[in-house]
């Protein structure tokens, strides 16, 4: 076994070195922190994975919560989050990192994950085919390297079920050929556990896999054997037994994330499911098949191409693989038909709409492809070691046949990502693998230079298609710009409050979740698993909201007050209002103060529960708000309308003015003052157009993208009404004592029954207790937490624990238990199985001996140098004191037997016939004592048989 694994430790470093190799020189020459200003912030990891990731630091560094956060979304579930990006165990790394090594430390654990995935992919290849071949590095760098990588391994949080899958693919052949399901159970837990949303592709692919396993392998073995006969019901029925206990169990062990996760995706835009009503292609099945190419550029966005590059020599591999005569024909109709179903869900709706959870992804498509991609590289595999078997001319007709389909895809293929010379390039690499092909099969020059060759070509194709497909970059210093002001200046607000609860907000986001970034209470979000309750509300007001997304941006003065954002932070310093005032400066980031701000929650009138939060029109909206919860009417009042390709508007006095499109076709309006201008991007996202505080005679031109046409409303704040509105709302407040991310203890003074309405996101996870009392609560507008108070002086404390995660706790640790158990038992019965039994600890010293007695041979050829009687006289010697020393163990066998006297007669035996063997080896004599004698006509009659006996073995 040792010698084994020291064997393969090659394969292994190369497998784990050349794809890290390959993504650092990619690095270097796009100039990547440390060899330049750039950064790999690509995509979701620029708005998404760096801001989480500091908030999960933040967390560790200094013991906050991992249950909720502050931080995104006015309050959100932090264990969804958790368990959707930040579970990998290699993200404990982040304790011990400054928030600027954060970058750094996500893009090179790309690099690191990478790296493992081609590691992984190397042992599973060793393993299934006992091998050690250095040619397993090729195709582990096809995956590492792979399209699907090209394409998302900007996705950190799905890498760890990357690297994991070969191992789970072991796993289950294990279990499968051996009964043997530890590996399959605590590699599939993982999976779960660092990314449950991929797990579930993975797991409808391992059932999928588990039945073409039973088919291919009727044996239950997946290298038949000769002879062997097709497995029984029984067998079979076990199988598929430990298969749905191992699988259940790997879920059992990650229900601590499961539970509470399943939950919490009923409040998100997912929640519901429309199945499609027909089926449906998105493409050609040839146009597919041509992005096995190399240099094909990848596809992350809104169309369905699955990114399935591995390699341009699966062009040749692959027919040969169903060529070979050596490989079973039941083991290549199935893989085949399985590769044929995988390409299948690709291009059609349903089959994808199952595959994604059943939903359809947006963006981001065919994410299950990594599946495709392992299942392909090891056919290739398997006709590349059977590659002696396959003749000349499978070789030619592969090598044409691959050359014919790629003249074929450039005649029909009409995609822009398939540029002209990039059929050319694959003709050319397809040439190359199969001349190496070709002159390996036929030994015409050494083997070692021809797998150099082949490192050499493979790992620079690889790495070229990965540069030039993927690894985008972004500036570093611009990300991090002003990320040290805004901490201070956070921290300066806080300590201006105390204990007081308030938000903060950016006047210009660079990301929906600034908040997570910079360390302050936010009420925006971008993320998998936003509270869709939220999003509707938010562009019911007038803010921005999208499926997975809701944003301040859009927020009126009004806003500012009912969510309690008390500060917001501006990178330009602006003049005061009457509603802000400057606080602070650092730098060129600047602190201002909302002067009229509710605070967390405050009581209204039962008849608020009737407020009509849905009007299109989210001015009035607000508007309903102020009027069914206080005595004042309105506070916006509408001042202009119009409809133009360029529309200038006058204020007719000093006040903030906010704009209302009434027709969504137009996505960006460009706004013009007298000194600066601004582009309202997506404003087909619903969102009001903050206009900002225009004096008396300011003009503004608004203008539609394309030169579509503006339909638009103007709306002016009513100050004075605004001021007296947040005045009554602030006479029965909620009063926060103190909170911590999951507990809130306040008290309230209540005047008469009503409704505590708080601006937190209403979730099954918050308890809510009134003088020690448990309160019901309920989703104010389906959105806030709120709960009915009578009059009086209240103690409340609200206390957050995710929905399901106590059950999934105690699913973990019983899965955990059972695990354990069954892990003892099994060492137990290998332990009895590995240890000797007394008649085999009899029949291991009766071969030592037959082993010792060989030795005799190696004798003779010493006879001819010493004299035969001396050489007989040694190993006379050495035979007593060999018999001396059995007789001593059999006694002592004789003393510890627990069986007692019955086993010494059949003991006795044993020793009776080990002695019969003794005197029938060269090294033993019928007479000792003649021997020792030395009589000089028997010596000469032995040494002459020895002569004999010496010539008979040469």
């Amino acid at each position: 076994m040792n010698k084994a694994k020291t064997g393969r430790m090659p394969v292994y470093l190369l497998s784990f070195l050349l794809p890290a190799l390959a993504l650092v020189l990619i690095f270097a020459v796009k100039r990547i922190y440390p060899f330049g200003d750039n950064s790999f912030l690509r995509t979701d990891m620029y708005h998404q994975y760096a801001p989480f990731f500091a908030e999960f630091a933040e967390k560790l560094q200094n013991g906050g919560s991992f249950l909720y956060s502050w931080q995104i979304g006015a309050g959100s579930n932090f264990i969804t989050l958790l368990a959707y990006y930040l579970c990998s165990p290699f993200n404990l790394l982040l304790f011990f990192l400054s928030k600027p090594a954060i970058i750094e430390f996500m893009t090179y654990l790309i690099v690191f994950k990478t790296g493992l995935a081609g590691l992984t992919m190397a042992v599973y290849l060793c393993r299934k085919f006992d091998t050690r071949d250095l040619t397993v590095a090729l195709f582990a760098m096809g995956y590492a390297l792979s399209g699907y990588m090209a394409a998302y391994s900007w996705n950190i949080m799905w890498l760890d079920c990357i690297w994991l899958a070969p191992l789970i693919f072991l796993g289950l052949e294990q279990l499968v050929e051996e009964n043997k399901g530890l590996l399959y159970c605590i590699t599939l837990a993982l999976a779960i556990l660092t990314n449950y949303y991929i797990s579930i592709m993975l797991c409808m692919f391992l059932v999928l896999y588990f039945l073409c396993l039973l088919i291919m392998y009727p044996s239950g073995k997946t290298v038949p054997q000769v002879g062997e006969t097709k497995a029984g019901f029984s067998t079979y029925l076990g199988k598929c037994i430990r298969f749905a206990a191992c699988s259940l169990l790997a879920g059992g062990l990650a229900g601590i994330l499961l539970i509470p996760v399943m939950l919490a995706l009923k409040t998100t835009a997912s929640s519901n499911i429309n199945f499609p009503s027909s089926l449906s292609s998105y493409f050609p099945m040839i146009d597919m098949l041509a992005r096995h190419m190399a240099g094909v550029e990848t596809e992350i966005g809104l169309e369905h191409w699955p990114n399935i590059y591995c390699c341009a020599a699966v062009f040749i591999l692959t027919p040969l693989y169903i060529m070979n005569r050596n490989i079973p024909w039941r083991e290549k109709a199935v893989k085949c038909m399985l590769l044929f179903f995988l390409l299948v869900s690709f291009a059609w709706n349903m089959p994808n709409f199952v595959w994604h959870g059943f939903h359809y992804p947006n963006s981001l498509p065919c994410r299950q492809s990594f599946l495709y991609i392992i299942v392909l590289l090891t056919m290739c595999f398997e006709a590349l070691r059977n590659l002696k078997s396959a003749s000349s001319s499978q070789i030619a007709g592969s090598l044409w046949g691959a050359v014919i389909f790629i003249f074929l895809c450039e005649k029909v293929v009409e995609a822009e990502e398939f540029r002209f010379y990039v059929f050319y390039i694959n003709i050319l690499l397809v040439a190359l693998y199969g001349l190496f092909l070709y002159l390996f099969r036929r030994r015409k020059i050494k083997t070692s230079t021809v797998a150099v060759l082949a490192f050499v070509l493979v790992f620079l194709e690889m790495g070229l298609n990965m540069g030039i497909t993927s690894i985008t970059t972004t500036s570093r210093s611009a990300y991090l710009r002003y990320t040290d002001e805004f901490g201070r200046l956070s921290q300066m607000a806080q300590e201006r409050e105390g204990e007081t609860f308030f938000r903060m907000e950016k006047a210009v986001k660079k990301t929906k979740n600034d908040g997570a970034w910079a360390g302050y209470r936010s009420a925006s979000i971008f993320s998998s698993t936003t509270n869709a309750a939220i999003t509707t509300i938010y562009k019911h007001l007038g803010m921005e909201g999208s499926t997975n997304a809701y944003s301040f941006t859009g927020a009126t003065p009004f806003i500012d007050a009912l969510l309690s954002v008390r500060y917001k932070l501006v990178e330009d310093p602006e003049a005061e209002t009457p509603l802000t005032s400057l606080v602070a400066t650092e730098g060129e980031v600047s602190l201002y103060q909302n002067n009229h701000v509710l605070p967390l929650g405050f009581m209204i009138p039962e008849t608020a529960l009737h407020w009509n939060h849905q009007d299109p029109n989210p001015i009035q909206v607000q508007n309903n708000f102020v009027s069914s919860t206080t005595s004042v009417g309105s506070i916006f009042a509408m001042v202009d309308t119009a409809s133009s390709t360029s529309y200038t508007f006058t204020a007719p006095q000093s006040g903030y003015y906010y704009g209302v499109l009434t027709d969504f076709s137009v996505k960006n309006v460009t706004a013009v003052f007298s000194e600066d201008s601004t582009t309202y991007s997506n404003v087909d996202r619903d969102f009001i157009l903050d206009l900002g505080y225009m004096e008396s005679g300011e003009q503004v031109t608004l203008t539609g993208n394309d030169q579509k046409t503006v339909n638009i409303n103007i709306y002016r704040l009513l100050q004075n009404e605004f001021i007296q509105a947040v005045s009554e709302l602030n006479e029965e407040p909620l009063i926060v004592d103190s909170y911590t991310d999951t507990q809130i203890q306040a008290h309230a003074t209540v005047l008469q029954d009503g409704i505590l309405f708080t601006s937190i996101p209403y979730e099954e996870g918050w308890t809510v207790t009134v003088d020690g009392v448990t309160a019901e609560t309920s989703a104010y507008a389906d959105a806030f937490l709120s709960l009915s108070l009578s009059a009086g002086d209240h103690t409340i404390v609200m206390t957050y624990v995710p929905a399901g995660l106590r059950e999934g706790a105690m699913l973990s640790l019983i899965s955990l238990a059972i695990l354990s158990v069954a892990v003892i038992i099994c060492l137990i019965r290998y332990r009895k199985e590995r240890r000797p039994s007394l008649d085999e600890q009899r029949r291991l010293r009766f071969h030592k001996d037959e082993a010792s007695a060989g030795q005799a041979k190696n004798r003779l050829s010493e006879a001819t140098k010493k004299g035969i009687t001396d050489v007989i006289q040694e190993d006379m010697v050495e035979a007593e004191i060999r018999r001396q020393g059995e007789t001593h163990g059999r006694q002592e066998d004789h003393e510890n037997d627990p069986s007692g006297p019955e086993t010494s007669e059949p003991e006795a035996s044993g020793a009776q016939e080990s002695s019969g063997e003794e005197q029938a080896g060269p090294e033993d004599f019928p007479d000792e004592q003649a021997a020792t004698d030395a009589d000089p006509s028997r010596l000469q009659a032995f040494e002459q048989m020895i002569r004999d006996l010496g010539g008979h073995i040469e």
